[in-house]
C-alpha cells in the first residue's frame, strides 16, 4: 500500500495556519522537534498516538490527515483500491469515507502488524467503536483488557486511557469508528442509550 498524498505537507499546512514553528508544535504535542521534522519530510511514519497528539495539538480531527479536498457529498462511494492510507509504525490506517464531511463520525480501517502495539496510552474526546474483521487484538481500557476476536466489537468513551497490541504472528484488521462528542465537548449519552 502506498500513501496517496503527503502526510508531511498536511502537518506543515496545519502548523503554518496556526503560526506555529516546529518547536512550538513539539511543546504543544509533547513530540520531539526531530520527530516532527522527520514526519514533515516524509522520512518516518507516525504511531497512532503521535497522529492523535498532532491532531489535538493542531486543533484538527484525525480525518484532516486524509482529506484531500473538502466536498459536500451526501453520498460517498469508496472503491477499496482508491482509498487514502497512512502508514503508521504499527501498520496502516485507511479512511473508509474519503471526502465525506461530517462532524460526527469517521470510519477507519486499521491493519496492525504482527507483534506490534501502541507505544503509549491514548485518550481523546469522543467515543470509539471497534469491530474485529480478522485475527485478534488485545485492547486495554483503563487497565481492563478486552480480547477482540473476529466478529467482536467494543464501544467506549475515548477519554479513558486506552492502548492495544497484536500479540499474534498475523496481521489484525479492525474497523474503527471515531464518534465526536456534542458541541460542548462533553461526552454524550451514546453508551447509556445502547445498553
Amino acid at each position: 500500500m502506498e500513501t496517496s498524498y503527503d502526510l508531511g505537507r498536511r502537518i506543515r499546512q496545519a502548523r503554518n495556519v496556526l503560526g506555529l514553528s516546529q518547536r512550538d508544535l513539539a511543546k504543544r504535542s509533547e513530540i520531539s522537534v526531530n520527530t516532527i521534522s522527520l514526519l514533515e519530510r516524509g522520512q518516518t511514519s507516525p504511531t497512532i498516538a503521535t497522529l492523535q497528539k498532532l491532531a489535538d495539538s493542531l486543533s484538527v480531527e484525525i480525518s484532516y490527515f486524509f482529506d484531500i479536498g473538502k466536498t459536500e457529498n451526501e453520498v460517498v462511494f469508496s472503491k477499496s483500491n482508491r482509498r487514502n492510507h497512512i502508514q503508521i509504525s504499527e501498520g496502516f490506517l485507511s479512511d473508509l469515507s474519503p471526502s465525506f464531511i461530517t462532524p460526527i463520525i469517521r470510519p477507519l480501517e486499521l491493519q496492525i502488524y504482527p507483534r506490534s502495539r501502541t507505544k503509549k496510552e491514548i485518550s481523546h474526546s469522543g467515543f470509539e467503536f471497534l469491530y474485529c474483521l480478522e485475527n485478534e487484538l488485545l485492547y486495554t481500557i483503563s487497565g481492563k483488557v478486552y480480547l477482540l476476536e473476529q466478529g467482536d466489537s467494543l464501544l467506549f468513551n475515548a477519554n479513558l486511557p486506552h492502548h492495544w497490541q497484536n500479540s499474534t504472528d498475523n496481521v489484525t484488521r479492525i474497523i474503527m469508528i471515531q464518534i465526536k462528542t456534542d458541541e460542548k465537548n462533553e461526552p454524550c449519552d451514546l453508551i447509556k442509550q445502547t445498553k
